[in-house]
């Protein structure tokens, strides 16, 4: 039995819908592709989390859930942790959207050079710039003579293992993520636009507000809520700059750890944290649709 009519006819017309496998030339073979992130998946999230999860919930020691949520200490570790990564993730978002619209407004040299001073902060290993702010900080070292030549400071400078110095080097770590997201939403804004604001006679900051703003939010919002959550579970950078006295959820799980082996309250604490994690996950997903900003990605 045969179609006919012009329903049929466009339909025959109409160029087959290619799916995204056979748009890249990859056909059926894309299937055979899944296996590397379904394995990588299985072997560095799956298996680990469910040795952490049997830990946690075993029988081997007299740490329980309801006794880690009583402990004081980890009670303040965990608001320490969530104040930081808020912290943080406000200083980055105003930081990085600053950043990303200068490095998106210059050209040749100056662009150069804010490129790569972004990318540097990827090349160079994390550890080297963590004790890099710790020389800087200590209290007689550069910071301190700069500050004693310019007369803000008369004695030693009393600035390492704060909170102030675990900020700033939690700012200089997360703020390129911040940045990338927003620039590349930036770069994806149509200059017709902003010519037709300003043709119009809108001001350059009105023009910000009512055109730009609005279409990069979703960047922002992005590398907020990235930040946000590296920050929740961070551990290098807070243990050398915020040291023994400004404990935070990963420095008190490695204390747990390597200190104390307490493996159980370790897995405990780690849970909790990643159920804390999971749920404003869920809550950003619900406000800000992140995973419809990945898929149109």
């Amino acid at each position: 039995m045969s179609l006919t009519g012009p329903g049929a006819a466009a339909q025959a017309a109409a160029p087959p819908v290619l799916t995204r496998a056979r748009r890249f030339g990859l056909g059926r073979g894309a299937s055979a592709l899944l296996a590397v992130p379904l394995v990588f998946l299985a072997g560095c999230l799956a298996v680990p989390l469910f040795f952490v999860l049997r830990t946690a919930f075993s029988n081997d020691s007299d740490a329980t859930f309801a006794s880690t949520l009583r402990d004081p200490l980890f009670r303040a570790a965990l608001l320490r942790t969530i104040t930081m990564a808020a912290t943080v993730t406000v200083i980055c978002v105003v930081l990085g959207l600053v950043f990303a619209l200068a490095l998106s407004m210059t050209r040749g040299a100056v662009k150069a050079v804010l490129g790569a001073g972004l990318a540097a902060t990827f090349v160079i290993s994390l550890m080297v710039r963590t004790y890099g702010w710790v020389i800087l900080m200590q209290p007689k070292g550069l910071l301190a003579d700069v500050l004693h030549a310019l007369h803000f400071l008369d004695g030693p400078l009393d600035l390492l293992q704060t909170a102030p110095a675990m900020y700033i080097g939690m700012v200089h770590v997360m703020l390129p993520y911040s940045v990338l997201l927003t620039y590349s939403v930036i770069q994806g804004l149509d200059p017709n636009q902003l010519k037709a604001a300003r043709g119009m006679g809108a001001s350059g900051l009105l023009t910000f507000r009512r055109v730009v703003l609005p279409q990069i939010m979703p960047g922002i919002a992005a590398g907020a809520i990235l930040v946000f959550m590296i920050s929740l579970s961070f551990y290098v950078t807070p243990a050398f700059l915020g040291g023994p006295r400004q404990l935070t959820m990963g420095t008190l799980i490695g204390r747990e750890m390597s200190e104390v082996f307490d493996f159980k309250s370790a897995a405990i604490m780690g849970t909790i944290l990643l159920a804390v994690v999971g749920a404003l996950y869920l809550l950003a997903e619900r406000v800000f649709r992140i995973s419809e900003m990945w898929e149109n990605a």
